[in-house]
């Protein structure tokens, strides 16, 4: 029996009044059976500027049936809005359904009736099968499905393992180049080849050209032995984008004998969506005991977290995924081609501009019926491009030319044992992820059972011939659901170490428009601990290099700085791959001698504040100076005319101006005698044999002292402080009443004015600390 709060209802002419109630507690009622009588006022128009209250009776009809086991309404209640008026315990929940139909009772949930503002397949909104059956069930009964499913695998000792099948455990194409490379053992390929399985897809496949069409598919290199391996630690989910029939024919390829995978296979037929994964179409519940692997990221949106990323296995070379006419647009990076492989001609899955499908997915989302016609055409025609344009053979064919260009036309002969193979069949990836999945489900049991113990611990301890003790060692199965760690944590733990420190700048690899830092393989390797930045600086430690574009901006500028490490765009792959921190020679970038060699001819990178000083210096030599003093004292002779207009007393502030004068000239020669090599000390006399370090600290001492902060250039642009030029533009508040001849200082930062006193306080300051 099931009990149900049956609400009023949002169509009555409230405020009501309950005038009587019909039914009593304990008495059946069905649907459409008047149960409650009630009145409302209301107003009628009777003339052009009259108005009546008119009252009305009239009777409720249940929504529901079942027995009434109370009211939560009474008679002569006035009621203002809708809310509960009755409990009543039901015969069935309609809780598991199936195609519209109660599978408990039978009963039709599409059914609708003016008396029940509800549906009835609202009970059950929540799909958690793998097929296209149709069953749905509430979320109590989803609850209670999921937390029987965890504590089976607790016992077991496994999690869930949701698997991806292009490009992540298989390759698949349908260029009938392969066909033919198989019944040719003379082929240089017939050996990559051989063991490639293949199916085709008649009433269930792609129409037009590709219609009836052969799919062959290479399964990644160990993968019998890695399943075995794993589903001893997981239980195994297929989750696909590709069709049903297209992944139940893989699924009896990798598992013939349904022991591993069993009927678990989602596809996109069932998915909910034809852009995007989601975990929660499986477990809506919790994903804490969930990992997935997958060569897409982008395609987990909300949950990266448990997601380990697969290294792309592209087998047959430039084909991809023959089912990402379903997916976003790929931004992540791929390896770079060995240095011996041949250059492919124009991937066939590849697109050099957004296409529609693309354009449709972003407005749309997706997942309507107008998008998926378009999905599937897209599909198809890249399949017909596979089928006619045939690209493996036509780049074995382009390999065949250089071998035999190269061979000795005496010697030498164009049989096919003299040709290299295009396919190699050399991917190693499931070696690492075997371990991956281990180190988690190691750490996620070692958490589990450490909970567990300290929850124990924390307990208080009984007799032995307590009865609480004996009931406790008799259920304690190693099943606490209150104790589960969070897989997404613990793999998020795991991989943010690998790469931690460690402050990243990527080149020729994230796509225009997109932020580093929110770029795929930009938020990749902030996961694995790494800080991205846009800019090479002092800072950065590693510049990751597309192999496609070596020398870039970037390369030049990281290429003065002896402490970044500049490496190809394998190096970070592999990182992420292994989860390790990998040695950077064998992945080190040659660069040019021209890049390493500074623009002053130096061979070593000096700090940034060095780069200043030395640019400030080289402006300082070119600075015309008798030009400038001439300017300076020509400003002061205005200012001075300026103030007397004003009603300034001149001879009042005589000594103030001649002060200052004297300060700004003495600080322009100064200036002048540094940049022309000569050392001075804060009087302006030279100084012998004086370091770098002890010239930085005094010029900087000096520089505080002068009331010739900063500067503004000739082009209102404000100079750097310790390159700039000692022609001070007026501040602006010149000629106004009470302003000081004395407050000529720009600060670069905060274009603060200095006045006589602050001038006075700091040469005092400066003063005691020569004397300490």
């Amino acid at each position: 029996m099931y009990d149900k709060v049956v609400p009023l209802g949002s169509r009555l002419h409230y405020p009501i009044t309950i005038t009587k109630l019909l039914k009593s507690p304990g008495d059946s009622i069905k649907k459409q059976e008047s149960i409650i009588e009630y009145k409302f006022t209301w107003r009628r128009k009777t003339g052009d500027d009259t108005w009546n209250d008119e009252t009305t009776y009239t009777e409720f009809d249940s929504p529901a049936e079942g027995k009434l086991k109370e009211w939560r309404i009474k008679e002569g209640s006035v009621i203002g809005a809708d809310g509960p008026c009755m409990l009543v315990e039901e015969s069935c929940g309609h809780e598991v359904q199936i195609q519209g139909l109660c599978s408990l009772c039978g009963a039709d949930m599409t059914e609708t009736n003016w008396a029940s503002e509800e549906r009835d397949t609202d009970r059950a909104m929540i799909n958690m099968t793998h097929d296209q059956t149709g069953l749905m069930v509430s979320e109590s009964v989803a609850t209670k499905a999921e937390h029987d499913t965890q504590k089976r695998l607790l016992r077991q000792r496994k999690l869930s393992l949701v698997v991806d099948l292009d490009q992540t455990i298989i390759h698949a194409c349908i260029e009938p180049t392969i066909g033919e490379w198989q019944g040719d053992p003379s082929n240089p390929n017939h050996g990559a080849v051989k063991d490639v399985k293949s199916f085709q897809l008649n009433d269930d496949g792609p129409r037009g050209l590709a219609s009836g069409c052969t799919y062959y598919i290479k399964l990644r290199p160990g993968l019998a032995e890695f399943l075995e391996e794993v589903s001893g630690m997981y239980e195994l989910h297929v989750y696909t984008m590709g069709t049903r029939a297209y992944a139940l024919n893989i699924a009896r390829i990798v598992d013939p004998d349904k022991k591993l995978f069993g009927n678990r296979v989602i596809s996109r037929d069932e998915n909910g969506s034809i852009t995007s994964k989601s975990l929660q179409r499986l477990f809506p519940v919790s994903t804490d005991m969930v990992v997935i692997i997958d060569d897409r990221a982008d395609v987990w949106p909300m949950n990266r977290p448990n997601l380990i990323k697969v290294v792309p296995y592209d087998f047959f070379k430039g084909i991809g995924d023959i089912n990402s006419s379903f997916l976003p647009k790929r931004q992540d990076i791929l390896p770079a081609p060995p240095k011996s492989a041949p250059i492919a001609a124009k991937p066939v899955a590849a697109a050099a501009k957004t296409s529609p499908l693309d354009e449709l997915a972003k407005m749309s989302g997706g997942d309507d019926a107008a998008s998926l016609k378009i999905q599937t055409e897209e599909q198809e025609k890249t399949l017909e491009k596979q089928l006619t344009d045939r690209p493996l053979l036509h780049m074995q064919e382009e390999l065949d030319k250089e071998d035999e260009h190269g061979q000795d036309p005496q010697n030498g002969d164009s049989s096919h044992s003299h040709h290299r193979n295009l396919l190699v069949d050399d991917d190693e990836e499931l070696i690492t992820l075997q371990d991956h999945l281990t180190d988690i489900h190691t750490a996620f049991y070692e958490m589990y059972d450490k909970r567990r113990a300290e929850r124990r611990q924390s307990e208080p301890t009984h007799p032995p011939g307590h009865s609480n003790f004996r009931r406790r060692a008799s259920v304690d199965d190693g099943v606490d659901l209150s104790m589960v760690p969070d897989a997404g944590d613990i793999l998020a733990e795991l991989k943010s170490n690998v790469l931690s420190g460690l402050v990243i700048v990527l080149s020729g690899l994230v796509p225009l428009g997109v932020k580093v830092e929110e770029s795929e393989i930009g938020i990749q390797a902030q996961s694995f601990g790494a800080q991205v930045l846009d800019g090479v600086s002092k800072r950065v430690t590693h510049l990751v290099v597309a192999t496609s574009r070596p020398r870039t901006k970037k390369v030049q500028q990281a290429a003065k700085i002896s402490t970044i490490k500049i490496v190809n765009q394998n190096w970070l792959i592999d990182c992420l791959s292994q989860w390790r921190r990998l040695d950077e020679r064998p992945y080190f970038l040659d660069i040019l001698d021209a890049d390493r060699e500074r623009s002053d001819d130096t061979t070593e990178v000096a700090s940034e504040e060095d780069e200043e000083d030395e640019a400030g210096t080289k402006d300082l030599k070119d600075f015309d100076w008798d030009t400038a003093d001439k300017e300076l004292r020509d400003m002061l002779n205005e200012l001075d005319d300026d103030d007397s207009e004003s009603g300034f007393d001149s001879a009042a502030n005589s000594d103030t101006e001649e002060s200052d004068t004297e300060s700004v000239l003495k600080q322009g020669t100064k200036r002048k005698s540094l940049a022309d090599g000569e050392e001075s000390d804060d009087d302006g006399s030279s100084i012998t044999g004086e370091s770098v370090l002890a010239k930085k600290q005094r010029v900087a001492r000096s520089r505080g002292a002068s009331t010739l902060r900063s500067v503004r250039t000739p082009n209102g642009e404000d100079a750097d402080e310790e390159a700039s030029l000692p022609t001070p533009g007026p501040t602006g508040d010149e000629g106004t009443e009470g302003d000081d001849r004395s407050r000529l200082v720009i600060d670069n930062d905060t274009q603060q004015d200095f006045d006589d006193d602050d001038l006075e306080r700091e040469l005092l300051a400066e003063l005691e600390a020569a004397g300490d």
